[in-house]
């Protein structure tokens, strides 16, 4: 079952964002803590009231409506801060006791007899890995290769760099194949240098390394494929990710971790 937490702790941090810009704004009108207003209806629109602390009602004429604005956008953020606020409240208390794994665990916590004998409902992220691997079968790209490099997981891909990624996968646990078969929905095959799995969101991806974007054939070539997948309903940033290198803007290993841990962790 897919994890939750992580949307929800981004909520958070985008609510905590929300209330501080909302401060931010209550204390430039600060001077209007005491002020209200009131509205009645006419035929051709709205009249705005300032009222007093013993409530009589005062006109407020066209020329000063920023005075009724202000106020009004002072009553709306206050409520929308009690609102931002409770929202937080509540998403909070749910992640201490949300497990999106408890599900998952009903099944893996029965001892092997009884395994046996019960279809789980959902599969465990072992058995969906070994189905996912035999669907994303690697090493299916027939290309000739002149030069070979063994990664950390025992497979031969073709440049330093995919030895890079590779290794880095195998590091942060990231379940891989090099070089998968992908037939798009024109027809076209591809063999992507990596299909990858982000296990906790049980999302495939495939990450492209483009290493000659400097030479402005390949550049246009990369381009290409790019549109290519995005045109048969692959899109870039969701379902393909890729990397760049040239002489001057060499490999980046830091970068390729921050992605590792956006998408695939």
């Amino acid at each position: 079952m897919e994890d939750y937490l992580l949307q929800l702790k981004q909520q958070v941090k985008q609510i905590d964002q929300q209330i501080l810009d909302i401060d931010s704004r209550l204390k430039t009108n600060s001077n209007l803590a005491d002020k209200k207003i009131c509205t009645t209806n006419r035929k051709n629109g709205y009249q705005y009231y300032e009222v007093n602390e013993d409530k009589t009602r005062k006109y407020i004429p066209k020329e000063k409506l920023a005075f009724a604005k202000a106020v009004a956008q002072r009553d709306y953020d206050l409520a929308v801060r009690r609102a931002l606020v409770d929202a937080r409240y509540k998403i909070m208390r749910f992640v201490k006791s949300y497990d999106a794994a408890s599900i998952e665990k009903v099944y893996e916590n029965l001892c092997d007899a009884r395994k046996i004998l019960v279809e789980p409902i959902i599969q465990t992220d072992e058995e969906f890995i070994q189905e996912w691997k035999r669907t994303h079968c690697g090493q299916k790209n027939e290309y000739p290769m002149t030069k070979s490099y063994l990664t950390d997981q025992g497979e031969k891909v073709r440049s330093k760099s995919e030895k890079i990624l590779a290794d880095l996968f195998f590091k942060h646990k990231i379940i891989y194949t090099y070089e998968p078969k992908v037939i798009l929905k024109n027809g076209k095959i591809f063999y992507p240098d990596f299909a990858v799995l982000n296990i906790r969101t049980r999302r495939t991806m495939y990450w492209e390394h483009f290493g000659l974007v400097s030479n402005g054939e390949y550049a246009s070539n990369a381009l290409c494929k790019l549109r290519e997948y995005e045109d048969n309903g692959l899109e870039v940033g969701k379902d393909i990710l890729f990397t760049t290198e040239t002489e001057s803007q060499p490999f980046d290993q830091k970068k390729i971790e921050e992605k590792i841990e956006k998408y695939l962790l």
